[in-house]
């Protein structure tokens, strides 16, 4: 009955008088597709002519200060994967929520353009420092959560450790100067974080060109999500296995033998090639690229669930440099001490005494994602 009153009412109204919708999306998001699939239809049936729809793509970084703007107006904070706001004032979060209101809320808007008092509703208007603004206060907080510890338990695990002791060994044996080492080391750290950026940046591109990316990240989604359990049971094995005999070779999740032995041979070729920020870069580069055969264990994941979340490109630039600054941490961390006169034996001590706790918050945290990668 309300939407023949609705339409009835409006039948003459001018195209300046059409309700505003504003669809915000992602591609390849399942949910987005359903609202089109099944909610946009009838809308277009009863409404048609009388409404105004306006899509905005959530992978682009122009939106999401415009999205967090219509949040704060409406006081909706849900992040539905699919949003519409209804006439700058009615924010509807979710398939659920569109599906169950989306209708009426375009009725009861052109109702209300029958008072002679109404006045057209405004977009919000951001100014580029409230823009900048908006971006920041739009991180998830357990999507950041997820990275930065994904991150940090990354820059801990043993396939990065044991590269990094094996880098030190070199830098003693070779007896270079204070700064040539330091140059060297600083050429590696940077050299680790931009390639290793660069991947991440390069799965995520490729992966989004798929074709029929919904169902194909579907699929992976579950496969990883399986995949993350007997991850986690080794972790947890590791732990115990190596708390039991504190021998290395007792570990299971670690670069494996051919990897490591092609890690050792590149580290000693090309360290000492083009100088020490030429030899560093390389170095870095290769090394962080031979490596990730191991550190991917938590990388992918963690690039999946991002994926999962259908961050905008602004969020995932940010996040993958949270991500891989936490990842290198580490490493600046124990070149530092190196740097200013840690011994080696130290370090190894350091890595053994710590093995059982990093394996089993790296067991904990595959556990997780497996729980986020299935079932969030």
């Amino acid at each position: 009955m309300l939407v023949f009153v609705g339409l009835t009412a409006c039948a003459h109204a001018d195209m300046a008088e059409q309700v505003r919708l504003d669809l915000f999306f992602s591609p390849g998001c399942t949910e987005c597709d359903r609202v089109k699939r099944e909610v946009l239809p009838e809308l277009e049936a009863q409404f048609e002519g009388f409404y105004e729809r306006v899509d905005h793509d959530m992978t682009q970084p122009e939106t999401i200060p415009l999205l967090v703007a219509y949040q704060e107006r409406c006081g909706n904070r849900d992040n539905g994967r699919v949003s519409i706001v209804v006439d700058h004032t009615v924010f509807l979060s979710g398939h659920e929520a569109i599906a169950a209101g989306l209708l009426d809320r375009v009725n009861a808007a052109l109702v209300a353009r029958q008072d002679p008092s109404w006045r057209a509703p405004r977009a919000p208007d951001l100014a580029d420092g409230e823009a900048d603004e908006v971006v920041r206060r739009t991180a998830d907080g357990l999507t950041f959560s997820v990275v930065a510890l994904g991150g940090l338990l990354d820059g801990f695990n043993p396939c990065a450790v044991s590269t990094l002791i094996f880098f030190m060994s070199v830098l003693a044996v070779a007896k270079a100067a204070r700064r040539t080492r330091l140059l060297v080391g600083v050429s590696f750290i940077s050299a680790s974080f931009l390639v290793y950026m660069g991947l991440g940046l390069g799965f995520l591109y490729v992966f989004r060109q798929a074709p029929n990316f919904a169902a194909v990240k579907k699929v992976v989604e579950t496969v990883l999500g399986l995949c993350m359990i007997p991850l986690a049971v080794l972790s947890f094995r590791d732990a115990f296995r190596f708390r039991r005999s504190q021998r290395p070779d007792d570990v299971t999740l670690q670069i494996p033998k051919a990897i490591k032995t092609r890690i050792h041979g590149f580290m000693h070729s090309r360290l000492g090639t083009g100088g020490p920020i030429l030899g560093g870069l390389v170095t870095g580069a290769g090394v962080t690229v031979l490596e990730s055969v191991c550190t991917g264990q938590s990388y992918v994941p963690v690039l999946m669930y991002m994926l999962k979340k259908d961050c905008a490109n602004y969020c995932v630039w940010l996040l993958l440099i949270v991500y891989n600054l936490l990842f290198v941490l580490p490493l600046a961390a124990v070149f530092v001490c190196f740097h200013r006169g840690m011994q080696l034996t130290a370090l190894i001590d350091w890595s053994k005494r710590n093995l059982v706790v990093v394996k089993i918050l790296l067991g904990l945290f595959f556990s997780a994602m497996a729980v986020l990668l299935l079932l969030a």
